[in-house]
């Protein structure tokens, strides 16, 4: 008869993981030059004053046994042209049955790519699309973080957070995340869709889809409104954000140049597009080194300061 031993032990480690919250920026006076402003902000926006929205993104990366492999603080995004444009139609918006299709209400969905090229305000789209699951949206939970009470007013930290967690299926380099909103009716977690595609006329404000393939938007339907629908011809690549559609014909305020974001031009017949869900928030990054089974969870935060 033989004898053996059996034994089992374990390992509790911490570590504090602190809360997203955004950069503080301090401002001195040196004479003969006036006021500078200095922050630590490793992120992007291009103003830092307290009077103004701000954002912070923290990215938590684990391993596919779900251990702590690093926690980034990224830094400020950029809130894009097309995100701002929208807010600005906010009070227009449809308001259907199923749920609100503001900016600050769809702007939940989150992914990824590889693109390395610094962020701009008139990003519409992620650089280079993950391959390995961030090319698919992970809709974040919501929630409204209060600031605290101060007197007869509030510390102004007030905050709109989304949280998310995305999983990857294979080794990449993760550099770029963007929060975007949805596909409208079409629906779909992907970046893109090509219903209709192409165009089979268009003008200043309007483009003719082929066939009768959308959903109308009216005031209890969203159909494609609050949307982005591209056009990819080479020589007229264009956006425009959808104000409004019927099965066919999409209106929009007007044309940009996706590359620049001056005035564009409208489509042809012929024209293929994308529509594309609009990209709120973007972020370009130093490399998070991701193998397969490998998850990271990005933690959004809007701050909106009284005072401004």
């Amino acid at each position: 008869m033989n004898e053996g031993d059996v034994g089992v032990s374990g390992q509790l480690g911490t570590r504090l993981i602190k809360a997203p919250r955004p950069h503080t920026a301090r401002g001195f006076r040196l004479p003969g030059v006036g006021r500078v402003m200095f922050t630590r902000d490793p992120g992007d926006a291009k103003i830092f004053a307290r009077e103004v929205f701000a954002s912070e993104l923290v990215a938590i990366h684990r391993d596919g046994d779900g251990q702590l492999i690093h926690a980034h603080d990224l830094g400020s995004g950029l809130v894009n042209d097309a995100g701002v444009l929208s807010m600005g139609n906010d009070f227009a918006w449809p308001a259907p049955s199923a749920g609100a299709v503001n900016i600050l209400r769809i702007a939940n969905n989150h992914a990824t790519g590889t693109g390395a090229t610094a962020a701009a305000v008139t990003d519409i789209k992620l650089q280079t699309v993950s391959g390995f699951g961030g090319q698919t949206m992970v809709a974040g939970v919501q929630t409204l973080v209060q600031g605290t009470a101060a007197g007869t007013g509030t510390t102004g930290n007030h905050k709109y957070q989304s949280v998310a967690t995305i999983s990857y299926t294979g080794t990449e380099a993760v550099t770029e995340w963007g929060l975007f909103g949805n596909l409208g009716a079409i629906g779909g977690t992907a970046l893109t869709s090509a219903t209709g595609s192409p165009f089979t006329a268009g003008a200043s404000t309007t483009g003719t889809v082929t066939g009768t393939p959308l959903t109308a938007s009216s005031t209890t339907v969203q159909g494609q409104a609050n949307t982005v629908i591209e056009n990819t011809n080479a020589t007229r690549v264009s956006w425009g954000l959808v104000l409004s559609n019927t099965t066919s014909v999409v209106t929009v305020g007007a044309w940009y140049l996706t590359a620049t974001g001056a005035s564009g031009t409208a489509p042809v017949n012929a024209d293929t597009y994308v529509f594309r869900p609009v990209m709120w928030d973007h972020k370009v990054f130093a490399a998070i080194n991701g193998n397969n089974g490998d998850s990271i969870q990005f933690t959004y935060q809007l701050t909106v300061n009284q005072g401004g």
